[in-house]
């Protein structure tokens, strides 16, 4: 079964180009309409109910945004297409939210599709993009970040990741409650993700949150007692830097 696409941007230019590159390498994906503006794509979501919507998030009067926030429920998928701004695509990576930058890459543009496919038979509120919105534009709001594995996305406040863990390719996310998540991002990923939040790396296998910390022991080269009871050593070449911005965020 074919996906039904909307693209909207502003910019021709933009619209002409995605919908050829979509038409040459993405064959599922039938593209059934072109919008300019958040007004003609809202309606043309009402009227064809696309699967996917390519959504550009800078455009005049009102942004991509907008249009989410317009609808009272959100049934498809949402792939968004910007140019680099740094607010937007921290909000999007927290959010884990597809995304592509411009100018488009072939492989991205594939490799998105492919990823929204596996979830485009889930007809129901996409919980991502509500999440989304909160991060633009209610940002008293508690900070989650998207913890994504391979069949949902379980949104979760940071406050409650006490330290993270990596794994090759993967990175074990330990929560309070004894909770445990695998995902398959790098702990690099996650360090540029919350290092502004209290998180700080304490080697390379190591990122935790300081908000979580219950001792730090000065034995054997210095280590971390976490408040799940995990005590994690301390690089030596990263000492001094550390204890700097534990002290930071808290009263060590």
């Amino acid at each position: 079964m074919a996906i039904k696409a909307l693209i909207v941007d502003d910019e021709l230019n933009n619209r002409e180009n995605l919908h050829a590159l979509l038409e040459q390498y993405c064959k599922d994906v039938e593209v059934i309409g072109l919008a300019d503006s958040v007004d003609s794509a809202f309606k043309i979501i009402k009227t064809e109910q696309p699967d996917l919507v390519f959504l550009d998030i800078r455009m005049p009067e009102k942004d991509g945004f907008k249009l989410l926030e317009s609808l009272k429920e959100i049934t498809f998928e949402v792939i968004i297409v910007t140019a680099y701004n740094q607010y937007a695509i921290q909000a999007i990576k927290f959010c884990a939210v597809d995304y592509l930058l411009k100018p488009i890459d072939i492989v991205e543009l594939s490799q998105a599709v492919e990823q929204v496919t596996r979830r485009i038979d889930l007809k129901q509120e996409n919980e991502r993009l509500k999440q989304l919105i909160n991060h633009v534009h209610m940002k008293d709001a508690p900070l989650k970040i998207g913890l994504a594995s391979q069949n949902k996305v379980d949104f979760v406040e940071i406050t409650r990741i006490i330290r993270c863990e990596a794994d090759n390719n993967y990175t074990h996310v330990f929560l309070d409650r004894q909770e445990k998540v695998t995902i398959s991002k790098t702990l690099k990923e996650f360090e540029d993700l919350l290092e502004d939040h209290g998180f700080v790396r304490l080697h390379q296998s190591h990122l935790i949150n300081t908000s979580h910390i219950s001792s730090y022991l000065k034995n054997d080269g210095g280590s971390i007692q976490m408040s799940d009871g995990s005590c994690i050593p301390i690089s030596r070449a990263k000492k001094d830097k550390i204890l700097a911005l534990i002290r930071k965020f808290s009263s060590i």
